[in-house]
């Protein structure tokens, strides 16, 4: 099984609810995404994502993820969740990462999140599995 580096959402300030870029992934297997949190300005929760589509980007459905991890500098454990979900993560604290493995999608892919307050600073980056 070969394996190649995407990036869904660079890092960036975000204070509105948003998606990033499609990414095809035709002929994926596995998708593995990473999100990294790094700074929250008064918010409350970020909730991330993955959407895709299966008529070249006209319509965008929310999938679940297989199992999700989310870990923060705060906690000596990570919180796990093995039953499929939606969010990959929804954060609450700074310095927070999370990680989500995805089986089940279309021919694109792209990050999407929702912002329940200020900003936050994050980026989603992916390993697709072919």
């Amino acid at each position: 099984m070969s394996s190649r580096r995407i990036e869904l959402s660079a890092s960036a300030a975000q204070n509105v609810s948003g998606q990033g870029g499609a990414q095809a992934v035709a002929n994926v297997k596995e998708i593995t995404v990473f999100v990294d949190l790094t700074a929250i300005d008064t918010g409350t929760t970020l909730d991330v994502y993955l959407q895709s589509s299966s008529d070249g980007g006209t319509t965008w459905y929310d999938i679940a993820a297989d199992w999700s991890l989310l870990t923060s500098a705060t906690r000596t454990t990570g919180a796990m969740v093995t039953v499929p979900a939606r969010s990959i993560a929804a954060f609450t604290t700074a310095a927070a990462k999370a990680v989500g493995v995805y089986t089940k999608f279309g021919d694109l892919v792209r990050a999407a999140w929702f912002i329940n307050g200020t900003s936050y600073t994050f980026s989603v980056k992916a390993v697709v599995k072919t």
